[in-house]
């Protein structure tokens, strides 16, 4: 469970959870993370060495106001992943009768690891809601069906 909100059922794909912080430092949000294979120690751009894993998935729920403000919050976090990387494909999914944007992409900063990925962004009452799968190379994966295996795993509160 994130919040009262949002309940996700185990991803499946060898995906293994590595992180669910209930809430971060706003106070309406929350962050989970999940891992693929084995990690190698990388050395990041502030040089600290944290571990790398061939694939990693990544949720944010995001608390706003009203669904106005998580309207503007979602429209904000897509546009800053358009900025980042080189989008391959953009598209409408529905899930568990919610709607994503979702898009693919490669590229990104030199600072980052990753390859490619695969990000879905939803409003739902006044959460917006992001996740978003990350490769490396090596990854073999298919990013695209394994975040929509994802996302039919995750139900909202009636109430939202």
């Amino acid at each position: 469970m994130m919040a009262k909100a949002v309940g996700i059922e185990p991803p499946g794909h060898g995906l293994t959870l590595l992180a669910n912080n209930s809430v971060l430092a706003g106070e309406d949000t929350y962050y989970a993370a999940w891992t693929v294979g084995e990690p190698v120690q990388y050395t990041n751009v502030d040089g600290d060495e944290v571990d790398l894993y061939p694939a990693q998935l990544y949720l944010l729920l995001y608390g706003c106001a009203d669904e106005t403000a998580a309207e503007e919050a979602c429209a904000d976090f897509l546009a800053r992943e358009k900025e980042t990387y080189t989008v391959q494909d953009e598209r409408t999914e529905t899930h568990n009768a919610q709607d994503y944007t979702v898009l693919d992409y490669t590229g990104g900063s030199a600072d980052n690891p990753y390859d490619r990925g695969s990000a879905a962004f939803a409003v739902r009452g006044g959460y917006v809601l992001v996740a978003e799968l990350l490769a490396q190379d090596s990854f073999d994966g298919d990013l695209p069906q394994i975040l929509a295996d994802f996302l039919d795993g995750v139900h909202y509160d009636a109430a939202l």
